[in-house]
């Protein structure tokens, strides 16, 4: 377990809420034959809570069931395909309010991505407009970001507060990306510690000065996610982060500020700044239409080895 790890997420706990799981909408000769894929498909789609796990067996139960009642196999490939779940979004969830069949339909998609090897599932769409970057902290709130973290008043605080730092400063990782790192994707190429984010995944150097409490929090977690969360949806990492013990005295914390803080550092080290004043331009957007003709990035290069700033 987790050395932060809240009462009732563990592994244990999570197995016996699939265990013992049972629907009342449900009649006992349809959950005869379902219950087992249903059981099955919930502890793949790896779930590290336990109100996380329960979520996945109501819906996967309803959409079992009317996939049965439809005359199809609960082959896993098959069914959980884009064309069947949109079928079920359209016809089976009449009886489910608007709010509901969007939160449902979002969160079978979300298993689907996982459980799934062959079925062609794009990668999920950012709908959200496109706003401008939060502006980046100072060095000085940085620091006293991280002794902040080391005060929290219980482990998990004191945990999950250093774990946001180290990713966000220390690879610029998004929100969303938070709660799916666990120390498998803390990877070593060529001398440098590596992080995968993401989907399709990107493999980022982390930053040197956040090696050390990134590496400490995978020993304390695990195995297990290095950021939990109980709650879900879209506002997961502003209320994990709304819940830290923050002084009066420090700014506001934001995942979108801090992994800001990462990105100018990257683009300080890289000397940009010299290259727009080289360029006489004010604006990053003449970048863009250049990037189909410029080298792919290589891991391991010694550009991609710069990312990880200086004192390395």
């Amino acid at each position: 377990m987790s050395a932060y790890a809240r009462g009732g997420d563990d592994p244990d706990s999570i197995m016996l809420r699939v265990s013992s799981f049972r629907p009342r909408s449900i009649d006992d000769a349809v959950w005869l034959a379902i219950g087992p894929w249903v059981r099955a498909t919930t502890l793949t789609s790896r779930p590290v809570l336990a109100t996380q796990a329960a979520s996945s067996l109501k819906a996967l139960a309803r959409f079992a069931a009317w996939a049965v009642g439809q005359g199809m196999v609960l082959e896993t490939e098959t069914v959980l395909s884009p064309e069947v779940l949109e079928r079920y979004r359209l016809t089976g969830m009449r009886p489910l309010v608007a709010t509901s069949r969007s939160a449902e339909t979002s969160r079978l998609r979300r298993i689907a991505r996982t459980v799934t090897t062959s079925t062609p599932w794009p990668p999920p769409l950012d709908s959200s407009p496109r706003g401008p970057l939060s502006p980046p902290y100072t060095a000085t709130e940085v620091t006293r970001f991280w002794d902040v973290a080391h005060r929290q008043r219980s482990l998990f605080r004191r945990h999950a507060m250093t774990a946001v730092l180290a990713l966000t400063l220390g690879a610029g990782a998004r929100s969303g990306e938070l709660f799916t790192v666990t120390e498998a994707d803390v990877v070593d190429i060529e001398s440098t510690t590596a992080l995968r984010l993401g989907s399709p995944v990107r493999v980022v150097p982390v930053r040197h000065d956040c090696v050390r409490p990134l590496r400490r929090v995978c020993a304390a977690a695990g195995g297990e996610p290095l950021v939990v969360s109980r709650r879900e949806g879209r506002d997961q990492a502003a209320a994990l982060v709304g819940s830290f013990d923050m002084p009066r005295d420090v700014p506001h914390l934001t995942v979108a500020r801090l992994r800001s803080t990462w990105l100018a550092s990257v683009l300080t080290d890289l000397s940009v700044p010299e290259v727009f004043a080289a360029a006489g331009i004010v604006s990053g957007k003449a970048f863009s239409d250049l990037v189909a003709y410029l080298p792919a990035s290589e891991l391991g290069s010694p550009g991609w080895r710069s990312l990880v700033g200086g004192g390395s």
